[in-house]
């Protein structure tokens, strides 16, 4: 490959990285969701300037080493990856503008052919698309892993944080708490609803806990299994525990996959429960031991 014209060909795209950036943002539909709407004057500016790299970072391929590549490739990707995943932009539009910037990208360069057709030759031609298809496709598998690595993370963060808020022991007196349980519970949560509670517990220093399990919807044999635990640690540091609000439809598989509540106090509702233990909301000062 001729480096000259190698280099030349990177002088003539990044010379003015606007003309392609300008082309591109020119095919933006009108759509107010979308970082790319050509109605998101706010995300502009940042689509320039990131739009700008990329043309670089593609461009470099042609006079740079393979690492020196890489490195650009992986830093360009991880910083619009992590701008994509904020702006919640879906994986499927940022391929998308992909494809459509590499059709821009190629009509500059056949520009570039055209105006040195006597200088440059057709292996060089095939050698420079193999080479640019190449890069593109490496940036876009970067890109996506990263988009893939971030989305993942921030996916994790939110479940512990709604972990965290989804097991809180309400206390009604300086001995009595409720615990209300809402959604599915699937193994994970019901081992981080066992830590919590148990930290609660003390905190609080209970001695009467009610489970509220109207709110859930699947209780399995694993999860029951994991109640059951809480339950049984529970009566170890003190805590007597009772149950509601288990659903029909929960009852009913729970007779099926063998689950006995039989050996926990169990009521039809919060209400029943607080109740037939002669707790007041008004008054609470005592509970049946």
């Amino acid at each position: 490959m001729d480096f000259d014209n190698n280099k030349k060909l990177y002088d003539f795209i990044t010379e003015d990285p606007s003309i392609l950036t300008n082309k591109w943002l020119s095919t933006r539909p009108s759509n107010p969701t979308s970082v790319y709407s050509s109605d998101n004057h706010q995300a502009e500016a940042k689509l320039r300037e990131q739009n700008g790299l990329f043309i670089k970072t593609v461009a470099k391929v042609l006079v740079a080493t393979e690492n020196e590549v890489d490195q650009e490739i992986k830093a360009w990707a991880r910083t619009v990856a992590v701008d994509r995943v904020e702006t919640r932009t879906p994986i499927h539009e940022i391929i998308h503008q992909f494809r459509v910037f590499r059709g821009v990208f190629w009509e500059h360069i056949s520009q570039f052919v055209m105006e040195n057709k006597e200088e440059i030759s057709g292996t060089e031609i095939l050698e420079w698309s193999s080479l640019i298809h190449s890069t593109f496709d490496i940036i876009i598998e970067t890109l996506t892993e990263e988009y893939h690595h971030y989305y993942n993370d921030r996916l994790s963060v939110q479940s512990e944080l709604i972990n965290e808020l989804s097991a809180p022991i309400i206390p009604l007196s300086d001995s009595i708490g409720v615990l209300p349980l809402v959604g599915e519970i699937d193994t994970k949560r019901a081992k981080y609803i066992t830590e919590s509670v148990l930290m609660q517990s003390k905190d609080y220093r209970i001695t009467h806990l009610f489970i509220d399990l109207s709110g859930v919807s699947i209780i399995d044999t694993m999860v029951a299994n994991q109640l059951f635990q809480i339950i049984d640690i529970l009566k170890l540091i003190g805590v007597k525990v009772y149950i509601s609000g288990i659903r029909p439809e929960i009852a009913q598989t729970a007779v099926q996959l063998g689950i006995n509540f039989h050996k926990i106090p169990t009521q039809a509702t919060l209400k029943q429960a607080l109740k037939a233990n002669k707790i007041i909301i008004s008054d609470l000062h005592t509970a049946q031991k």
